[in-house]
């Protein structure tokens, strides 16, 4: 599947979604599929797209960046004059790690009412390094600076001008306003790719990162554990190793495929191998004992066997519903993979179902996030994304003559441009990066670092789901005293508990709008937030006296939009 056609079906999904959110039924967007859609698109680019105004024609991304840093990102055409800027990020004036966003201001632009969503991703992504510095060349203009690392700092906001031939200099002064490490709970990356997936070493990935760059890119983020999950081999293990730190723990673990689903190996030294048989020995049984001998093996290696995507477009690496009945050989579920939002209709949606259904027949799998980066920078979505709103231009100029002929395509793409890409370029611009979707473990304070900040450790609370999943709030949350992943009874000898007591400490960087108390049966409580911000973050934290609810699991959600949600795993309603 192309990229271009992989963005359609996702933006097909989505328009769907929020046409089943709201209650409508469409003939024409529930029979539209992407191969149709990319063949219209191709026509319309054809015959209206003028290249010479394509939004990214003034990028060069076949010429060479100067640090030779990660994809094409911010790759200059030689004749577009440059200035220099130096970034430098603190921790209590120690140099440290964090992402640093450059947007570019458009004509009739100002930073004082700069506004991301503008039509056309103008952002250049990158990171300061492992000391805390960062020095690149960017084109002369004004610019909007944000400047983070994960989701305990507040993020920091500025504006500079880059000159031709001088050098601007920034420094920034990180305020963590939380340190959950002191509390219990650290974040973490289970899903990531680096350069052993490429043709380089015989993979089929366009990534480019090698391991030190993306265990730089994850601290960047504010992770404090990442795994690095190539396809196909394992011999970035030792390099991926080597970045062990003080406040950083890498977990070995190869993504494997098969032509029925993707499966971590996290945590194994040995190579897993998946065996695909020809079309003579092609059977279920076959295929079954396969995926029970791979999670075997997983498993008497002391690694955890995951389940991925498991409601991918692709039919390859995406789980085979007849094969549902035999999900319990795993560990954990990737329900939430960052290279699709979160939102009804997504194959992350799609996902959650899954997993709520098995928990309604009582299996309970520990949920689990990976943003599957492939490209930290994400520069290629960048180009994809304008190419659309290039092809969305065209389609508006020419709307009477293309609707003539192509009615239904027509109707479609004017829909995606009006009601997907809007959040969909705040989703570029907020998440597509290491760590953009990350799941904080719980682990015992009163134990020593040594014996908490390990793989095996981490591999096991993943397991036993102490867990939440985010990409921005802090959600804690405690039922009758008791954090996710454990049971609550009812009853304590003879005595009934006919209500439940929920503490929820909610604290984001970025503004929230619901609290929602979940069953595997779907929503129970939507309440609504309302909150001032104090010393760069949010605090929405209250306690709650709950009914008793329909359900067997209890778990809960904190959101805005797809840009920023938190979700935790479930606590057991023990009857």
């Amino acid at each position: 599947m192309s990229k271009e056609t992989k963005f359609l079906s996702i933006a097909i999904g989505l328009l769907q979604g929020i046409y089943r959110e709201e209650g409508v039924s469409d003939k024409v967007v529930s029979a539209m599929d992407a191969d149709r859609l990319y063949k219209y698109v191709r026509v319309v680019n054809e015959k209206y797209v003028d290249p010479a105004h394509k939004r990214t024609n003034e990028v060069d991304y076949s010429a060479k960046n100067d640090r030779n840093r990660f994809h094409n990102n911010g790759i200059i055409s030689p004749d577009v004059p440059l200035g220099n800027v130096f970034v430098e990020t603190r921790f209590s004036g120690v140099g440290t790690p964090a992402q640093v966003k450059f947007f570019k201001l458009l004509e009739g632009e100002e930073a004082a009412n700069f506004d991301r969503v503008n039509g056309k991703i103008t952002m250049i992504r990158d990171m300061t390094g492992f000391d805390g510095c960062l020095s690149r060349k960017l084109p002369v203009g004004k610019y909007v600076i944000e400047v983070s690392k994960g989701c305990e700092c507040e993020i920091l906001t500025d504006d500079i001008e880059i000159t031709e031939g001088k050098f601007t200099n920034k420094s920034y002064d990180l305020n963590r306003f939380v340190n959950l490490e002191g509390e219990g709970w650290i974040s973490g990356e289970l899903h990531h790719h680096c350069v052993y997936s490429s043709p380089v070493f015989g993979g089929d990935d366009d990534v480019v990162e090698t391991p030190e760059q993306v265990a730089n890119s994850m601290m960047a983020m504010g992770l404090a554990y990442g795994a690095l999950s190539d396809h196909h081999i394992i011999l970035s293990h030792p390099a991926w190793k080597a970045n062990k730190r003080d406040n950083f723990v890498p977990i070995i673990s190869k993504e494997i495929s098969t032509s029925n689903g993707h499966v971590m190996a996290m945590g194994v030294p040995i190579d897993v191998i998946y065996a695909i048989p020809d079309d003579v020995n092609r059977t279920d049984e076959y295929l079954r004992n396969e995926f029970v001998r791979i999670t075997d093996e997983i498993k008497e290696n002391g690694g955890l066997a995951q389940i991925n995507h498991p409601r991918d477009l692709q039919k390859s690496i995406s789980w085979n519903p007849d094969f549902e009945d035999m999900l319990d050989i795993f560990e954990t579920m990737e329900i939430w993979n960052g290279s699709n939002p979160m939102m009804a209709g997504s194959t992350n949606d799609a996902a959650m179902d899954l997993w709520n259904r098995c928990m309604k027949r009582g299996l309970f799998l520990p949920a689990t996030t990976g943003s599957d980066t492939h490209n930290i920078c994400a520069d290629d979505y960048h180009v994809l994304f304008d190419d659309v709103m290039d092809t969305i231009d065209a389609i508006k100029a020419n709307e009477k003559e293309l609707s003539d002929k192509y009615a239904d395509e027509t109707r479609v793409m004017l829909e995606i441009g009006d009601k997907l890409l809007p959040i969909l370029e705040k989703w570029a611009e907020t998440n597509l990066t290491s760590g953009c979707v990350r799941t904080y473990i719980n682990f015992d304070v009163t134990e020593s670092k040594e014996n908490t900040h390990n793989p095996e450790y981490i591999m096991n609370r993943l397991r036993l789901g102490r867990s939440f999943l985010t990409n921005g709030p802090i959600l804690l949350t405690k039922v009758n005293g008791k954090i996710p992943g454990h049971n609550v009874r009812l009853s304590e000898g003879k005595k009934k508990i006919d209500k439940l007591s929920v503490e929820v400490k909610l604290l984001a960087n970025r503004p929230l709008k619901e609290f929602k108390i979940c069953t595997e049966n779907g929503v129970v409580k939507e309440i609504p937030l309302c909150a001032e911000k104090k010393n760069g973050f949010y605090d929405y934290s209250m306690d709650i006296e709950e009914a008793i609810p329909d359900g067997n699991y209890l778990y809960f959600m904190a959101q805005d939009d797809c840009t920023n949600l938190a979700i935790t795993n479930p606590v057991i309603i023990c009857r």
